[in-house]
């Protein structure tokens, strides 16, 4: 029976060799050590086998540290990056075929490391005189265990689709770094990611003119539109088992509406299982001029996405002129200041929202906002339930008191 080697999100079965080293340095006690494997491993297609090759070579340029585990040796488990990676791909029997070469850098296992979620930032510029309710809040995957925080945070459970994950939230947050454990088998239950052409991206590859490039962190779902002349990403819900309460949206020019072309390309900005951003960008103009970049985030736990557009200015248009963020899906919503909001929660249990920290103009009756302005910030995302923690207020305030988190791997 094969044994499969999981390296990150990829697995591969049966590695023909496989060898370990330490690496002592300073004279002390390190707990590195490196990891060779290589083998073969026959894909269903010749296409199959590139996709894998890409994403080792991709994880291999990342530098990201990532688990591994090996059914083969229940010791051979903990955090690694990939040092070096060789990939070559041929065909045998119509199937796809590759051999491969690892090295990787091991950092330790479960009780020798532990992570550490540094958070840095502040409040987001608003137009609002807004003033916070609750401070930041950070989530750790499903399962962690040992979380230490000084201030000593209050938790707040949500439900994903791969088990619930933990909040903590203070208004001293960023003041101190958190420190928690996970299992490698359970690092990314819960985490944000970004899947392209229905594979699950490891690094920071992607393709020329993706379909379907969508971003999750178990809880709220975005896919970017894929109809010719359309600038729009459709966002769904987890609740009960399933993605639900599917919502479309436009980003749109002028008063009349007017969207910009599908999306040309796509870029990763980061992919980390704590946050996930990602570029979109299209133009407007039969000569390719009018640009449009959208840079869409979201971040683990979180009930919203983000959303960042950027327009280039034309002979005929300029960059400061109107921007619209526009809820196609034809639901009656209530305008406030600087948001709309759905009045009733739709059959699923969800009310839908679109707040920005500009200074915009709302409408209830073309369902959107809008500004003059070269940059438009916004947010999408959703009610559940009564707890005041997923009201559309609290939620834009987590958004509003967002963090830049970045996870490192420390030695216990």
């Amino acid at each position: 029976m094969a044994n499969t080697f999981t390296i990150g999100r990829l697995s591969f079965t049966s590695p023909r060799t496989l060898a370990e080293a330490s690496n002592p340095s300073d004279g002390k006690n390190s707990i590195e050590r490196s990891i060779d494997i290589n083998g073969t491993l026959v894909a269903n297609t010749l296409a199959d086998a590139k996709e894998i090759r890409d994403e080792l070579i991709s994880l291999s340029n990342s530098n990201l540290i990532v688990p591994f585990t090996y059914e083969g040796d229940s010791t051979y488990q903990g955090y690694c990056q990939i040092q070096n990676a060789d990939v070559n791909t041929g065909t045998l029997s119509g199937q796809g075929l590759f051999r491969y070469s690892l090295s990787l850098k091991v950092k330790g296992r479960i009780g020798e490391t532990h992570f550490e979620s540094n958070m840095t930032g502040s409040m987001l510029t608003n137009a609002h005189s807004y003033s916070s309710v609750n401070g930041p809040m950070h989530f750790t995957p499903v399962n962690a265990y040992n979380y230490s925080h000084a201030q000593a945070p209050a938790s707040h459970v949500r439900a994903t689709s791969t088990g619930n994950v933990y909040g903590f939230y203070d208004t001293n947050l960023r003041s101190n770094a958190a420190t928690w454990y996970v299992n490698p088998s359970e690092y990314y239950k819960g985490a944000a990611k970004v899947t392209i052409n229905n594979k699950v991206k490891n690094g920071y590859l992607t393709i020329s003119t993706p379909q379907s490039v969508v971003i999750d962190n178990g809880i709220v779902e975005i896919t970017s539109g894929s109809t010719t002349d359309q600038s729009r990403f459709t966002l769904k819900f987890y609740d009960n088992g399933e993605f639900v309460s599917q919502r479309e949206i436009a980003i749109a020019s002028g008063s009349s509406f007017t969207e910009w072309n599908v999306w040309q390309t796509v870029q990763i900005l980061r992919n980390d299982a704590e946050e996930v951003s990602v570029r979109f960008v299209t133009y407007s103009e039969t000569a390719g001029d009018g640009r449009l970049t959208v840079d869409v985030t979201i971040r683990r736990g979180m009930h919203h996405a983000s959303f960042v557009a950027t327009q280039g200015a034309t002979n005929t248009r300029s960059a400061t002129s109107r921007i619209n963020s526009k809820l196609i899906t034809a639901n009656t919503v209530t305008a406030g200041t600087y948001d709309i909001t759905e009045s009733v929660a739709d059959s699923d249990g969800q009310k839908f929202f679109i707040f920005s920290p500009q200074g915009v103009t709302t409408s209830a009756t073309n369902r959107n906002l809008h500004i003059t302005s070269a940059q438009y910030k916004f947010m999408c995302g959703y009610q559940i339930g009564s707890n005041s923690l997923n009201t559309p207020a609290s939620v834009f305030d987590q958004y509003m008191n967002s963090v830049y988190e970045k996870v490192r791997l420390v030695r216990s």
